[in-house]
């Protein structure tokens, strides 16, 4: 089994997240599609793991093991598709329907240098 949590793609522009396995039915979500310019920068924050997540819907929650679907915290609309032994990369958006997605990922440290040199380049 698996313990990558979601596959990414790079093609037309735009960076496509596809929740992998069970994940995909829990999220509700099959992909999110985001366009690059919509993408304002990309991190690696552990701590998010350990905050409040806000209120769940759709949502899948096993607090300490995963975090899957949407959360409202504060003025923010956050997806979420991570087990927490992962290391969670954060996409800043604009003009989309979240305002950041949490993933985990094979390679964290090779997508958020990759998503940051893509938007400062452009």
């Amino acid at each position: 089994m698996s313990l990558i949590e979601n596959n990414l793609t790079f093609q037309n522009q735009t960076l496509t997240i596809s929740p992998r396995g069970i994940s995909k039915l829990l999220a509700l979500k099959s992909k999110l599609a985001i366009p690059f310019n919509h993408i304002v920068g990309a991190t690696i924050d552990p701590g998010i793991l350990k905050d409040f997540k806000g209120i769940r819907s759709p949502w899948t929650a096993v607090p300490g093991l995963y975090y899957t679907g949407t959360f409202y915290n504060q003025q923010e609309k956050l997806f979420f598709n991570i087990r927490t032994s992962s290391t969670p990369v954060v996409i800043q958006l604009r003009n989309e329907e979240y305002d950041r997605i949490v993933i985990g990922v094979e390679d964290p440290r090779k997508l958020v240098e990759y998503l940051n040199n893509l938007i400062y380049s452009n």
